[in-house]
């Protein structure tokens, strides 16, 4: 795992503690499960995450793959997923001593000082900014023109729940919207922990990730696995964006 630090929070920060067997740090919290609690797991990410200083956690979201047990021992890792209007969402995930994802869930804390976490719309996936920015990379890339000179469609791209649809006739894009009339020929899923990953990763693993598949897809389903090319250097401009203000 790595650690990352930052004056200022940013998408993509990432930190990751030290492992601890869940009966003891329970009991050094003063906590008392009962057998089979579903608790155990949610109540563990919180010990082992530290809060973000000068904020408020004003809500999480948590699932379960396998719940973790008073016989466990887990670590924390903690992923900025979002910064926008004052607010930071973290990714956290608890793992077990193999490495594999027991719980995991989102949070979302409010800053006292919005300033603390400045928004950057190269980092805010899937919104209008950042279409915006996507599509003035792409106006520019012949490859991509070429990949689609003789398509007409959408490509809609969809993190959490935002979603962005750029509308494309001849190679060209001639619209970026949050809806288009008739929907989007295929939409490419992925959770915001994952668009930081693959956005901000020291090498380009985004085809390895697809064919393992780790993204999903809604609409025409043949389209999406006929554009791959195109889809990629979507994918390949979005890591450009990120990696100006994430170098």
């Amino acid at each position: 795992m790595t650690l990352t630090t930052s004056a200022l929070i940013s998408v993509g920060d990432r930190t990751a503690g030290a492992a601890r067997a869940l009966a003891p740090l329970l009991a050094e919290a003063g906590i008392a499960l009962p057998g089979g609690s579903a608790l155990a797991g949610a109540i563990a990410a919180e010990l082992l995450t530290p809060p973000i200083p000068g904020a408020t956690r004003t809500g999480i979201a948590w699932s379960t793959t396998r719940p973790v047990t008073p016989d466990d021992t887990v670590l924390a890792d903690v992923l900025v997923t979002r910064v926008a209007d004052g607010t930071v969402d973290r990714h956290v995930r608890l793992l077990d001593e193999t490495g594999t994802v027991r719980e995991h869930g989102t949070e979302t804390w409010r800053l006292d000082d919005p300033t603390a976490a400045p928004a950057r719309p190269e980092l805010d996936f899937c919104t209008a900014a950042w279409g915006e920015l996507l599509r003035a990379r792409l106006d520019e890339d012949a490859e991509f023109a070429s990949s689609l000179s003789s398509w007409d469609g959408t490509i809609g791209l969809r993190c959490d729940d935002r979603e962005l649809h750029l509308r494309i006739y001849k190679g060209r894009i001639v619209d970026v919207t949050r809806r288009t009339p008739h929907g989007a020929t295929f939409t490419f899923v992925a959770p915001a922990h994952l668009w930081a990953e693959v956005v901000l990763a020291e090498r380009d693993d985004f085809m390895r990730r697809a064919i393992g598949g780790e993204f999903s897809s809604s609409g025409d389903g043949y389209e999406y696995l006929r554009l791959t090319k195109p889809l990629n250097i979507v994918i390949a401009h979005a890591r450009a964006l990120a990696q100006e203000v994430r170098p």
